[in-house]
């Protein structure tokens, strides 16, 4: 489960408990495939101090890869645990899009785009 959808589902609890009506809209398909990269992490809760060491390219080749791949402002890159595989997550913003490029930290592949409207990502910024 990827850290949006951990966040999501936490947050529809706390507004449940709270009384309120909870409203589901998709943000990732339902039907998207598990990513899977080349650097198989051993646990859910692996140290993310440990990632760096395990990562066989770095983040400026990641981000360099993305920006190949996409261009636009990159406002983020990190290593996380991507459905058990270690990945860099580079966030590309163009034209009022929100890129996110999951590519592998053991080849450099790109893995997966996900694309969302920039106003979308905003409003679940300000609602956090």
């Amino acid at each position: 489960m990827t850290s949006k959808a951990k966040l999501l589902l936490t947050w529809m609890a706390t507004a449940a408990a709270a009384g309120f009506q909870v409203t589901l809209l998709a943000n990732e398909p339902k039907n998207e495939a598990p990513i899977r990269g080349t650097i198989q992490l051993q646990q859910e809760g692996e140290e993310q101090a440990t990632y760096s060491s395990l990562a066989k390219i770095t983040l400026q080749q990641a981000t360099t890869i993305a920006s190949n791949a996409q261009s636009g402002n990159i406002s983020k890159a990190e290593l996380q645990n991507e459905d058990g595989f270690l990945v860099y997550n580079v966030v590309v913003s163009q034209d009022k899009k929100i890129h996110e490029i999951k590519v592998d930290a053991g080849n450099g592949s790109i893995l997966r785009v996900d694309v969302d409207s920039a106003d979308r990502e905003t409003e679940h910024e300000e609602s956090d």
